[in-house]
């Protein structure tokens, strides 16, 4: 008996449907594809990074499918920067950079994918191509009084902090924008004061800190890590500390203390007992090329702190 083919919900292209249901993909894609129809794009380009190094093959076909049925612009325009990493991965230089010139076509790069290229250009030297995209991701930004950055969320200010480094680089004066995120930056706390430590000379965190503090347990694919700096976009402005947390740790924890491992009480106990300078700790959103805080390894930019995580 042949299994049902999913069930995509009306919303989605017939074109696009059709197009999926030809690839080989993994029956559990095909499922969260029908599940969550609205989140085909986001599915698609987890699928294509998954699949890039085991099956580059149908990685490239889930990539090629993206540019020609995204379902959103900006969803073209990811597909296309990942297949120009893959081409350079298998030393195809120029194919990549024209898919970049494809990019940087005028009235084509939307603000997101503005934004990656721009940190891209200017970690590589690339100054004026930096410059150019981090103007086009800050379009609305500096459209808006200065004073309005006060009240903007920390990752909605990271594109304009690459702005201003630029410039500098580029030996340009600073403009009301770049003074006005300069400030915002030299206000920040340090970690240390936002765990709101009583004596750095305790080697801990301070079971007195009262500072916003997030555990989340390790072990969890990339798209829950996704869903969490979602989550956290959407909510309070405020910087919190985020600590990755291995469950069996917890655990041993909560029982040596007669707590419930379960309870979000046992993992802030847990969570401060760590030293200030544990590698666990990260003020969140990191600087853009610190590590993630999900553990990934990448840098936060590439990886949860990328503008394709919406």
């Amino acid at each position: 008996m042949t299994e049902p083919e999913p069930a995509y919900s009306a919303p989605l292209p017939p074109e696009l449907v059709a197009a999926i249901l030809n690839l080989d993909l993994p029956q559990h894609l095909l499922d969260d594809l029908a599940q969550t129809p609205d989140a085909t794009g986001d599915i698609l380009l987890n699928a294509a990074a998954e699949l890039r190094q085991s099956r580059p093959a149908l990685a490239r076909q889930v990539l090629d499918l993206l540019r020609e049925h995204a379902p959103e612009p900006d969803y073209r325009q990811y597909a296309t920067h990942m297949l120009a990493e893959m081409l350079r991965e298998q030393g195809r230089e120029r194919e990549a950079e024209r898919l970049i010139d494809e990019l940087m076509r005028p009235g084509v790069l939307g603000r997101p994918m503005a934004a990656v290229l721009a940190d891209e250009f200017a970690e590589a030297g690339d100054l004026d191509r930096a410059l150019y995209c981090y103007n086009v991701a800050c379009r609305s930004i500096l459209a808006q009084p200065v004073e309005l950055l006060e009240g903007m969320d920390p990752v909605g200010l990271l594109p304009l902090m690459g702005r201003a480094r630029t410039r500098e680089r580029l030996g340009l004066p600073a403009d009301e924008h770049d003074r006005a995120v300069w400030e915002a930056e030299q206000a920040r706390p340090s970690l240390e004061e936002e765990m709101g430590l009583l004596d750095e000379r305790t080697g801990g965190v301070g079971a007195a800190s009262e500072a916003p503090i997030r555990v989340e347990l390790t072990g969890r694919d990339q798209e829950h890590y996704h869903e969490v700096e979602r989550e956290l976009r959407g909510g309070p402005e405020e910087r919190l500390i985020l600590v990755l947390a291995d469950p069996e740790e917890i655990a041993a924890h909560a029982s040596a203390h007669g707590l419930d491992s379960r309870a979000e009480d046992a993992r802030r106990a847990w969570a401060l007992t760590l030293p200030v300078d544990s590698p666990r700790l990260v003020t969140w959103p990191p600087e853009r090329n610190r590590p993630c805080w999900c553990g990934s390894r990448r840098k936060y930019k590439k990886c949860c702190g990328s503008p394709s995580v919406r």
